[in-house]
């Protein structure tokens, strides 16, 4: 009897632990690349948000809402409530973004960008609202693009802290 017992807080706290504070998603598509491709696993910590506040280069999984259904996205915050984003074009036609005048630098970025969306600059950042974007830019379909814009605050699930899958690829972050 002793053992059922054990058995079932363990199943409780399981429940718990995976309802509330962590929970794992698959990567889809290859807009965060090199970072995360496609079908690795990753685990959110889902009360980073709740006792924290959001970080610029936090990499985060939100709810999209589309015409056709809802989508988790899998983006880099670059821009927090109030940030005015631009995009700066270099010498060699690609460009740089920068949030309130600097331009950030950028080393997990696949390539350089070449698109900068529909959205028109400079863009100020909505209250409770952050501009996400891929790492892979020229691949990513994020807030430059006013289908999806900034992402309100309750429409992100969570931080992602680890990478669990393949195993050849553990990282923590």
């Amino acid at each position: 009897m002793e053992w059922l017992k054990a058995l079932i807080v363990v199943a409780v706290v399981l429940v718990v632990v995976r309802g509330f504070l962590f929970s794992t998603v698959q990567v889809k598509g290859t807009s965060m690349e090199p970072n995360f491709i496609h079908q690795d696993m990753v685990v959110l910590n889902r009360m980073s948000y709740v006792v924290g506040n959001v970080q610029r280069g936090d990499v985060i999984v939100c709810r999209q809402v589309w015409s056709t259904g809802e989508e988790n996205l899998i983006k880099r915050v670059i821009g927090l409530p109030g940030d005015e984003i631009d995009m700066v074009r270099q010498q060699d036609g690609s460009y740089q973004v920068a949030v309130n005048g600097t331009v950030l630098e950028e080393p997990y970025l696949k390539e350089p960008m070449e698109q900068i969306g529909d959205q028109e600059y400079p863009y100020t950042v909505p209250e409770d609202c952050y501009f996400v974007m891929g790492d892979n830019r020229n691949q990513s379909n994020d807030s430059r693009f006013l289908a999806v814009g900034a992402i309100p605050q309750d429409q992100i699930y969570g931080k992602v802290v680890l990478r669990i899958w393949p195993i050849s690829r553990f990282a923590v972050f």
